[in-house]
């Protein structure tokens, strides 16, 4: 789930400062310092040590209807670091309607395979996402293939949790996207566990990347996943995770097949919260491109919390050896 520059991991506001009639207002700040180097080129040169702010406000309405549905929407109002002062936009729009039918939510969100799977157990968050940057990562799927805008329903009884969404082709020029997934959950020796199992389908249109270094899929590529993962929650400050997914393009005469595989660990103890996560892609005829993340935080109460993360990359199979890339960034934020 989220994610992070493709679902962003950036600090999430927990509470509100202003709650009447169901209108909720909440948000996040941080600055610090981002930087790090590329290694053997293949992007542009980054990785340049600069400042970095931040700021987000959500607001979200709720209300009930005469017939005890809760209908609301939410919407996050973000300015980023730069020179273009007042250069606010708004983001991951979103409108639901829920009853006892289940939950139907339409906009910027994530497909029925997102919601149920987690690909990134106790990550505490960075200012400069360098957990979830890495060419490792994989956060949303083939979320966003086209304009990323998603209707998704689900619904949960008992352990068990079940989504199904869809993102429509804009240009009527390729097949729409679909995704169904399930979840369960349960208890075994006290350890909480989570499984998860989704199916992902869409046809590209010429502007998906499912690997960054790798560049766009051509279109006309039939495309399917297929995704399942674990969670443990040992209810002793440590949780961990894995994941795989299985990955097939094909156009009736050319067919590409990626592997991905994903681990991911956190740890709290008192003000303390330590996570860390790798990922590679295992493209067919290609190789492997990997990296790993870790993110530390220590809260400072009221809302506020220091933060440093690390970030590498590897894609020697795409430009050769010793090439990659390695972020980091430390700083503070504050959530109200």
């Amino acid at each position: 789930m989220k994610k992070v520059l493709f679902a962003t991991t950036a600090l999430v506001a927990s509470a509100g400062i202003a709650s009447a009639q169901g209108i909720e207002f909440s948000g996040y700040g941080e600055m610090g310092v981002v930087g790090g180097g590329n290694f053997n080129g293949g992007f542009a040169a980054g990785g340049v040590t600069q400042f970095h702010n931040d700021l987000m406000l959500k607001f979200s309405a709720t209300t009930e209807t005469d017939g005890g549905l809760t209908v609301g929407v939410s919407t996050e109002i973000q300015k980023a670091e730069g020179n273009a002062n007042g250069a606010f936009a708004a983001d991951n729009t979103a409108f639901f309607i829920s009853g006892a039918f289940g939950t139907l939510t339409m906009g910027e969100i994530d497909g029925a395979v997102d919601k149920r799977l987690t690909e990134n157990m106790g990550n505490p968050g960075t200012i400069g996402d360098d957990e979830t940057i890495h060419a490792g990562y994989m956060g949303s799927y083939a979320d966003g293939a086209y304009d990323n805008q998603i209707l998704r329903y689900d619904y949960d009884f008992g352990a068990f949790g079940v989504s199904a969404s869809v993102e429509l082709d804009d240009t009527d020029t390729v097949d729409d996207g679909y995704a169904v997934a399930m979840s369960y959950d349960t208890e075994m020796g006290g350890i909480g566990l989570g499984f998860g199992l989704g199916y992902q389908s869409f046809e590209t249109d010429g502007t998906y990347a499912p690997v960054g270094v790798l560049g766009v899929i051509p279109a006309g590529f039939e495309s399917e996943i297929i995704a399942v993962d674990m969670t443990a929650d040992f209810n002793n400050g440590f949780v961990a995770g894995i994941e795989y997914s299985a990955w097939n393009f094909d156009n009736g005469v050319v067919s590409q097949d990626i592997d991905h595989y994903a681990l991911s660990a956190g740890y709290s103890f008192d003000a303390f919260s330590i996570g860390a996560n790798w990922g590679q892609y295992d493209v067919d005829g290609i190789g492997d491109i990997s990296g790993y993340g870790l993110a530390v935080a220590y809260d400072l109460g009221g809302g506020a919390s220091i933060h440093a993360g690390y970030g590498d990359s590897e894609w020697d199979a795409v430009f050769g050896p010793d090439a990659g890339q390695e972020t980091w960034s430390i700083g503070v934020a504050m959530s109200f």
